[in-house]
């Protein structure tokens, strides 16, 4: 699965709800332009332009939450088959109980640079159904982890 992250993506099909969320989000801006523009210059009372205000805001939350689900696809010279080539994809299967046990794969990889060895470590896992195990506790961890990050330090 490939990722892409310069201009050609802009060219390739998206999905309607990947359309949706930013036509939405481009509406929330101007909306969000419009109050302030109104109560700068007093053609409304505070009141209708504050809920004005939050209603475009709630619309961009909500394009944010939207796009998440978004994503891109295309076909590659040679074959027939189309491919995801952007958007978010995770899979997980989580029992709550006295501890925490889940299972997961990510499509693609855990990192977004192609030159690491994260990029697509994961894609023949996520093609497969093969779900790996997800780590909440220290002890879990052990054995498990290339670096630590500790900010501050």
């Amino acid at each position: 699965m490939a990722r892409r992250f310069s201009a050609p993506y802009q060219s390739e099909p998206v999905s309607s709800l990947a359309n949706w969320a930013r036509n939405l989000a481009v509406f929330s801006v101007v909306a969000v332009v419009v109050s302030i523009l109104i109560v700068r210059f007093g053609f409304l009372e505070m009141k209708p332009a504050l809920a004005t205000f939050f209603g475009a805001l709630g619309c961009a939350a909500l394009s944010i939450l939207v796009s998440l689900a978004a994503f891109g696809a295309r076909a590659y010279p040679g074959t027939k088959k189309w491919y995801g080539t952007s958007g978010n994809s995770f899979v997980a299967v989580v029992e709550f109980g006295d501890s925490v046990r889940a299972r997961a794969v990510t499509a693609g990889g855990e990192s977004g640079h192609p030159d690491s060895k994260h990029f697509n470590d994961q894609a023949t896992r996520y093609a497969t159904g093969d779900l790996r195990d997800v780590y909440f506790y220290p002890s879990q961890l052990r054995g498990h982890t290339e670096r630590e990050y500790h900010p501050g330090s």
